[in-house]
């Protein structure tokens, strides 16, 4: 497949930004022509071909040598779309590889993908912070034009995230402001595929709330909802469920083993019993390793037989 895409006009003015400061005699026909992992831009006297992966590029055909091009037929890229911000992506991606300023900072950079990451993971997709531009679609490699055709449709978006801002709600947490974040994340639930990487994701971010405000049974519920394919770490999760099944059985270090645990997952956490930190660990050392072990079986024997 392929597909011929014209940038609205505040994209349009930054792609042929880019071009033309790779090929200064180009010259813009505002058409972009997108196959796999390869992005061309239509113009005179040649057309710039991009391969996004590595970021090659060599010169194509000039613009009235394009068959199948008819420019009333090419459908503008809308400035609130998602595949606007896909683009906007792959613009900030080429301006770091060819070095062209301005580029943001590093940052910036993980702020734009954190955003653009959390409406793709509604479609078990994913931006990776790769030199050049790299995507994935459920675990696996998926080109520019992959991700392009697969969101397609994106007013169902808007109505599940509503007003969420969830790197808001993630910074609630790492404040330790665990009944603020509820509020942020619980509604979600209900509204996007179970099992989808977005549904994953926001289950460990429930499971680790109600962890760390003592209701372990209730963190338990949400972490085996988990999809294990979008799990990066499977030990993290057995380890989490087992803390959650056996923390309570720990006898008279429990109370010990849960804080110190609790300083694992948050840092913040760990930065507010600072004073006490030290101590806490000399008094878990002896039993701490042990009693992970267990948690990590534990763990992986409940989420097998689930």
């Amino acid at each position: 497949m392929s597909m011929f895409i014209r940038l609205n006009h505040s994209l349009q003015l930054q792609f042929d930004a880019v071009m033309t400061r790779l090929a200064g005699d180009y010259v813009s026909k505002e058409i972009y022509f997108l196959e796999g992992d390869e992005l061309t831009a239509i113009g005179r006297p040649y057309s710039i071909r991009i391969r996004l992966s590595d970021g090659s590029r060599d010169n194509d055909r000039e613009y009235e040598q394009w068959e199948g091009l008819d420019e009333n037929t090419i459908p503008e890229i809308a400035e609130d779309t998602l595949r606007n911000e896909v683009l906007k992506y792959v613009l900030m991606q080429l301006r770091i590889f060819y070095d062209i300023r301005p580029v943001a900072d590093e940052y910036m950079r993980s702020v734009l993908r954190g955003k653009l990451n959390d409406k793709l993971k509604f479609y078990d997709s994913l931006a990776l912070d790769e030199p050049v531009v790299s995507f994935t679609i459920e675990g696996n490699r998926a080109s520019v034009e992959d991700i392009m055709i697969r969101v397609f449709d994106d007013s169902i978006i808007s109505d599940i995230l509503l007003d969420t801002d969830l790197d808001y709600a993630r910074r609630l947490m790492g404040l330790l402001r665990y009944d603020e974040a509820l509020e942020q994340f619980l509604p979600l639930v209900s509204r996007v595929k179970p099992g989808s990487m977005l549904d994953t994701e926001l289950n460990m971010y429930i499971g680790e709330i109600y962890y760390h405000i003592h209701e372990p049974a209730r963190a338990l519920e949400y972490y085996k909802l988990c999809n294990p394919r979008y799990i990066d770490d499977i030990r993290d999760l057995n380890i989490r469920v087992g803390h959650c099944l056996l923390d309570d059985k720990a006898g008279l270090r429990a109370g010990l083993i849960k804080m110190y645990y609790r300083c694992i997952l948050n840092p913040t956490y760990k930065k507010s019993i600072i004073d006490r930190y030290d101590r806490l660990k000399e008094q878990v050392a002896s039993i701490y390793d042990e009693h992970e072990a267990r948690c990590e079986e534990a763990g992986a024997e409940y989420l097998r037989d689930r």
